[in-house]
């Protein structure tokens, strides 16, 4: 496995101790003991003299990061992460910390399922990526199949295929959406909309797969028409719970797909006169941090967003060494955040 830290005297080190240390970000740490960029004397010096403090002899700081990869991190080439859907875009964030954090260098290039016009497709093609992540993967998209043909290592995270083969490490976002729906069948609710994201994104298929195994198992009628398909936004979710209150006001619960959405939800009810969780209860999905905030609190599904990140890190990087992996599939856990915005069925006036 790669070596990702130094051993010193029974102790480890890592490149984001040294941040931590120097008051400088991890890409900073990371590119001066590999000699790379353009920072001040001062700087450079603060950063190696921290390093050398805990190196034996003969050990030179740019072990600490061990053997630096190329990593192509590959999104949506339309998608409104760093807009509309800040939990997505907290993910690559940390993701891409990370792997700074133990030397490596991330590219985040853009992707359609066209791929001779994508810009995923040229870079893998020219041999500048080491490894991959699939982020947001799409369904049916060709990519996995032409990573695989290059001998690329690679993996699925938010949004994964059943496929055997498929290698994946992403939170139990079927499980999750499953809890959701045994939840709101225990309150007492019979008819439940749900306002969900695109139809094409695998971790909306994950979602909505657990929803219908719910359905299934509690022997709820699933209705097509009080399913909304939209984006992972607001304004979705303001436009589809009025159209759901509409055409079926019967409805005692809704099921957001993401917390995003039920913010956009909760204003439309407003603006229906429809009280939750009085009239309604409204459930989402990501625990964002605004959602306790919200009037009423946000019931809704937490994934545990800090751990995913360190271990997609040791494992692509283990993958990229070890040929002796044939399969990756982990899933994280996700757990039911009990708020206020929910309510027994025999509460209802």
């Amino acid at each position: 496995m790669q070596k990702s830290f130094v051993r010193i005297g029974g102790t480890r080190i890592k490149l984001k101790e040294i941040a931590k240390k120097a008051n400088v970000s991890i890409s900073t740490v990371s590119r001066i003991i590999n000699n790379q960029g353009n920072f001040s004397e001062e700087t450079r010096r603060k950063v190696l003299d921290i390093a050398n403090e805990h190196l034996k002899p003969g050990v030179s700081p740019s072990q600490l990061a061990g053997t630096p990869y190329t990593i192509a991190v590959i999104i949506p080439g339309h998608n409104d992460f760093f807009d509309n859907d800040p939990s997505t875009s907290a993910d690559l964030n940390h993701l891409k910390e990370e792997f700074e954090a133990y030397g490596h260098q991330i590219d985040i290039v853009k992707h359609s399922t066209d791929l001779q016009s994508s810009p995923a497709y040229k870079l893998l093609g020219e041999g500048k990526a080491d490894a991959a992540i699939i982020f947001d993967p799409i369904v049916n998209d060709k990519l996995f199949e032409e990573l695989e043909r290059l001998e690329i290592p690679y993996l699925l995270t938010n949004g994964r295929t059943y496929k055997i083969g498929h290698n994946y490490i992403d939170y139990d976002n079927r499980k999750g959406a499953y809890e959701v729906i045994r939840y709101l069948h225990g309150l007492g609710h019979q008819k439940i909309g749900i306002i969900a994201g695109p139809k094409n994104h695998l971790v909306n298929v994950n979602r909505l797969d657990g929803c219908k195994d719910a359905f299934r198992d509690f022997k709820l009628p699933w209705v097509e028409s009080h399913v909304v398909l939209g984006a992972f936004d607001p304004a979705h979710g303001y436009e589809a719970v009025k159209q759901l209150m509409s055409e079926e006001p019967s409805i005692t619960a809704i099921f957001t797909l993401n917390d995003i959405i039920a913010f956009g939800a909760m204003k439309g009810l407003a603006e229906l006169n429809i009280r939750i969780p009085k009239d309604v209860s409204l459930v989402g999905f990501d625990d964002l941090k605004l959602s306790e905030f919200m009037v009423p609190p946000l019931t809704t599904v937490r994934r545990f967003r800090y751990d995913i990140s360190s271990i997609i890190v040791k494992v692509l990087t283990e993958l990229i060494t070890n040929k002796n992996i044939s399969e990756v599939c982990i899933g994280l856990k996700t757990e039911l955040i009990v708020r206020e915005s929910c309510a027994k069925m025999s509460n209802k006036v």
